[in-house]
């Protein structure tokens, strides 16, 4: 069984100023709209703001919408739609996608999966397949590494001056697919890229964490390595070595860790003074649409912690240390069944045993 771990950091924009020393100008011009989970993920950082468009004031309420087969999750604009496509195969056969879309007057928003082996070759192919729904032609492509999935950004140019912005994504060892876009007036270009940015960042993608699979072999406790973050000098032992993710949203910079395994780490350079650690649990329940279980005090590398256990409705419980050092925050998280709980709150008592602060 393979994890393909959310992002983990989920801080909303008020109780990250909640200290009282922001500007209230700079509270004020976070225009985001409600959602049930974060971004950024890998699911997983502050939502980004959506930027209002100066010709109509386009605004949303986001909220959570759910892939079953996949178990995958995404945040769209409340009374997304679910939609179907058929595209053709190499060998003349057809594959069948399925997905969400939101029209309104000013664009549309939304994405598919489609289950069926892709490789990176793959994607210009069906970067075109996605421009011919919309008679258009792709304009723009580049590869994008999410530093979970790789994948294809571009732009498809369309109608009458419109444009809309993609990422493909092959999201798991089996070649699945999966494809967000959001398209509008190429004149209001800064919403469509802060709803994109929206878009993508929210994505939880799930097609390697099936909670049916049998068991995989227990990871060696030899094969645990020491990973460093290069920036702050603390280490922490993960089951193999991963690249950091930079997950820093405005005013907090953010450095994830995440084996496929679901262990991993975050560390947040923002003071736990300016912080609480259980408002960061709640906070971090909130965006992503779970529930706190439980909350207890704890240690992590001598300093003041809590344990959290959190629990999505879909399957998987999150177990949980924030650590508040002296000038950032750190968290540890494992995430598996609820029949694995105790593996898991072991994982992140072994990652909190190991840990090194300079």
């Amino acid at each position: 069984m393979r994890w393909l771990p959310a992002a983990i950091m989920v801080v909303t924009a008020t109780a990250a100023c909640s200290s009282g020393d922001a500007e209230p100008e700079a509270v004020a011009a976070t225009p985001t709209p409600t959602s049930t989970i974060a971004s950024g993920s890998s699911g997983g950082n502050v939502p980004p703001p959506v930027t209002r468009s100066p010709e109509s004031n386009v605004v949303f309420r986001w909220v959570s919408v759910v892939d079953e087969l996949s178990r995958s999750r995404v945040a769209l604009p409340e009374g997304a739609k679910p939609i179907a496509n058929t595209i053709p195969r190499p060998d003349g056969t057809t594959v069948t996608t399925r997905g969400f879309v939101f029209e309104h007057a000013d664009g549309v928003l939304g994405f598919e999966l489609i289950d069926d082996f892709a490789t990176m070759d793959d994607l210009d192919k069906l970067a075109e397949f996605l421009a011919a729904s919309v008679d258009g032609a792709v304009r723009t492509t580049e590869e994008a590494d999410t530093g979970r999935e790789r994948g294809i950004d571009g732009e498809i140019s369309y109608g009458d001056n419109q444009v809309m912005l993609f990422r493909i994504l092959v999201q798991d060892s089996n070649g699945d697919v999966w494809s967000g876009f959001v398209g509008g007036p190429e004149s209001d270009l800064r919403r469509l890229e802060s709803e994109f940015s929206r878009l993508t960042g929210s994505v939880v993608l799930r097609g390697w964490a099936d909670p049916e699979a049998p068991p995989a072999d227990p990871v060696e406790p030899a094969s645990w390595v020491a990973v460093v973050d290069e920036p702050s000098g603390i280490s922490a032992d993960l089951p193999g070595a991963v690249v950091m993710e930079d997950r820093s949203v405005e005013g907090m910079p953010q450095r994830g860790y995440f084996h496929v395994s679901g262990v991993g780490f975050l560390v947040v350079d923002y003071p736990s003074d300016d912080y609480p650690l259980d408002a960061v649990l709640y906070d971090m329940a909130t965006s992503l649409g779970d529930v706190v279980d439980s909350v207890e005090p704890a240690e992590g590398a001598g300093d003041e912690a809590l344990d959290g256990v959190l629990t999505d409705g879909e399957g998987w419980v999150w177990a949980y240390r924030a650590i508040a050092l002296d000038d950032r925050i750190l968290l540890l998280h494992a995430v598996d069944t609820a029949e694995k709980l105790t593996d898991s709150q072991a994982s992140v008592q072994r990652m909190s045993d190991s840990l090194t602060v300079p």
